[in-house]
């Protein structure tokens, strides 16, 4: 599955399409004000939602959820801090890819106050999933494998996902709710470090980092050279689509539940060998049905008992993809790398960079 080129292009999208063959990537050059989601040349592939896509990252993620209509309200979550904020807005005015990495940066702590978020989780607390990249591993046990010796062992990422969440969308006269949640990618970082995709950035009070002891003079396995934190640190936010979600709940939600499965069939017919349709319980309103291409699988769900009451449709990107596979041969040729694969990150602030 390959990006058009395009000049104005943000994040990964200028260069994902040379990750099923070669690690070697182009420079992306971001748009200063405009927000580009570059279309897909989709050939077969599965035909989803606004186009999302496991190659957008967080700032053409944001440029496709933009593409729906009216008042929405719109929610930014760090999900395993359990950490969300919601706003009241309207994507009538297009907003600028920058604008998704001020929001994010809102919920970072930049000094040692630490307010609470919409849940009663202070914010702060996000900041505790910060690890360098000298580091063995992340809080979840992400293998980082950077040597100590590696010019970018200090740089420090955020390894967590996270969410943004819309509602309402309607879909056949029915409400639901879209969540897309990403993953961090040490893949995108390595190109990101590399100057070969936008680095998004944000700024944070490494005091809510887990550095070791307050005095850091006994440094945590998260941070082995705690010592050399500035008070406020960069951080790193390598984020790829890898879950897209539509949900539902409601009463007689039969009619839609059977026009969307209608829908998403005809748009996918080529990949699969039999209308999945067929089968739906119209009496009770229930039906499931998978499709999946070599990047991911769109799963379809509604039940019911004498009509649908939850509809539910998932995306989740294959961790077997070429695309990922890809971007995983890139993280381990720009650890092990020596000359230009292994200088110091180049690449300025996301913020003055948009």
């Amino acid at each position: 599955m390959f990006f058009r080129k395009l000049s104005a292009a943000v994040g990964l999208a200028a260069c994902v399409a040379l990750l099923g063959t070669s690690a070697t990537a182009q420079q992306a050059v971001p748009a200063k004000s405009a927000c580009i989601a570059p279309p897909l040349q989709q050939q077969g592939a599965l035909n989803w939602f606004l186009g999302l896509h496991p190659s957008d990252d967080l700032l053409s993620a944001w440029c496709r959820i933009q593409a729906l209509p009216g008042n929405v309200r719109f929610n930014v979550q760090w999900p395993v801090s359990k950490i969300h904020k919601s706003w009241d807005t309207s994507f009538t005015t297009k907003m600028p890819a920058s604008r998704i990495v001020e929001i994010v940066q809102s919920m970072i702590p930049t000094d040692d106050s630490n307010p609470l978020s919409d849940t009663g989780v202070p914010l702060g607390d996000v900041l505790t999933n910060a690890v360098a990249l000298g580091a063995a591993r992340t809080a979840d046990g992400t293998v980082l494998g950077f040597a100590p010796t590696h010019p970018a062992a200090k740089q420090v990422v955020l390894w967590e996902p996270l969410g943004l969440r819309v509602k309402p969308v309607v879909l056949a006269g029915q409400e639901f709710t879209l969540s897309v949640y990403l993953k961090p990618n040490l893949g995108l970082l390595s190109m990101a470090l590399a100057g070969k995709a936008t680095d998004v950035r944000v700024k944070a009070w490494s005091g809510r980092f887990q550095t070791g002891n307050y005095f850091r003079t006994a440094c945590s396995e998260f941070f082995p050279a705690c010592e050399s934190l500035p008070d406020i640190a960069t951080v790193h936010l390598p984020l790829l689509v890898d879950t897209v979600r539509l949900d539902a709940e409601g009463e007689n939600m039969t009619a839609a539940a059977v026009a969307i499965g209608r829908e998403l069939y005809a748009r996918n017919s080529t990949l699969t060998t039999s209308d999945p349709m067929a089968a739906f319980d119209t009496a009770n309103g229930r039906g499931i049905f998978a499709i999946n291409d070599e990047t991911g699988t769109l799963d379809f769900k509604a039940e019911g008992s004498g009509g649908t009451k939850s509809i539910s449709i998932v995306y989740h990107a294959n961790e077997g993809s070429a695309l990922l596979k890809g971007l995983d041969k890139v993280a381990e040729e720009y650890r092990a790398g020596t000359g230009q694969k292994k200088k110091l990150p180049t690449v300025p602030d996301s913020m003055g960079k948009l």
